[in-house]
């Protein structure tokens, strides 16, 4: 797993991790060799780190037994290390997935408000922070999930063998679409035909490297492996529906079939296929701007493939958020936040067509 190119092209070039940095590193019992690697290159930059570990038995007695009011309170050990760090490495767990479905929708609301103090944090202070999704790549979690793991390992590796360069480029290009057009109209062959306003706001470009531009935008956060331009749409702005045509991972489970209606920009049907009621339960019982289309994002990796776990990246992908939108600068706020993708879609951006069968026409 801890592959030397790969561990100095997250320091070096995502991170872009220096000596005077103070880097936190969140990893789990399964990933401690990766941690460790990311740690020693940091070292030998001259970086100071600090290890935090978690484990699977841990985190699911914590979050399955403990009373509510544990998880609503943030951990004070963590917020303050916030104070102190400059860059944070986080790499994905729990290794095996199949109790996340035993948690239920009012803990995962309480989680989600226990995290708030830590969201606050991070946008105040622009902590550049990158997100290892190899940890998520495990023997249980391809059994539970159904794939090939073999197949979902190589995916990985290759969506994250790409030409940052090249990526930012062309999300560059995107971004401007995105922030000059007024409308975005999406339809797919599936039924999907929705219309959302664009107010000109900033569009984010996940290109995977945190530069000067991205913190000065408060964007601050990247996905390993990356690829995606996202946006908020004016409020209340949704009208028509939005259907996923690949499974969405949550929970535990694999959500099939997602449709979302919207009418005068709320959300008025939540439905689909196996499993659906597992977030739509969430959303019922969620606080604030739960009910509104909250971000719009397209996929810019040539090399990812839908059908895993990192659907929003896969080029040409739409994949639409509701929630809360505050890390991408919105003020749509809630304990709650979902999303999912269509892949192979066609976007129209006032009469401009920008993707046709998910294909960029840039």
């Amino acid at each position: 797993m801890a592959n030397p190119s790969f561990v100095k092209s997250v320091v070096n070039t995502c991170l872009r991790i220096g000596g005077e940095d103070m880097v936190a590193i969140f990893t789990w019992r399964h990933t401690l060799d990766l941690a460790e690697a990311f740690a020693l290159e940091c070292r030998r930059i001259g970086a100071k780190t600090h290890l935090e570990v978690e484990t699977d038995n841990l985190y699911y007695h914590t979050m399955l037994d403990l009373p509510l009011k544990y998880l609503r309170e943030p951990n004070p050990f963590n917020l303050n290390l916030l104070d102190v760090a400059t860059a944070n490495i986080f790499i994905s767990g729990p290794e095996d997935p199949e109790r996340l479905r035993k948690i239920t929708p009012e803990r995962m609301s309480a989680i989600v408000e226990g995290d708030k103090a830590y969201s606050h944090k991070f946008l105040e202070k622009k902590i550049r922070s990158a997100n290892v999704y190899l940890g998520y790549v495990t023997h249980q979690r391809a059994k539970t999930y159904g794939f090939d793991y073999e197949e979902w390992s190589a995916n990985v590796k290759a969506a994250m063998d790409v030409d940052y360069s090249l990526m930012r480029e062309s999300g560059k290009k995107v971004a401007q679409m995105l922030e000059e057009a007024s409308v975005a109209h999406i339809t797919g062959d599936n039924g999907t035909d929705l219309t959302l306003a664009l107010g000109g706001g900033t569009a984010h470009v996940d290109d995977g490297v945190v530069d000067d531009d991205d913190i000065r935008k408060g964007a601050t956060f990247t996905m390993i492996p990356a690829g995606s331009v996202a946006i908020t749409p004016k409020q209340r702005s949704a009208s028509g529906v939005f259907i996923s045509n690949v499974p969405e991972p949550d929970s535990g489970l694999l959500i099939h079939g997602v449709t979302w209606k919207f009418k005068n920009g709320r959300l008025t049907s939540f439905s689909g296929g196996k499993n659906v009621e597992a977030i739509s339960r969430r959303c019922e019982i969620a606080r604030g701007d739960r009910d509104q289309a909250s971000w719009l994002m397209i996929g810019l990796n040539p090399n990812a493939q839908g059908g895993y776990l990192h659907n929003n990246i896969a080029l040409g992908a739409i994949t639409l958020g509701i929630g809360d939108n505050r890390e991408l600068g919105g003020n749509m706020e809630s304990d709650f936040s979902a999303k999912c993708t269509i892949l192979k879609p066609t976007l129209e951006l006032d009469d401009k067509c920008a993707i046709k069968n998910g294909k960029l026409m840039i």
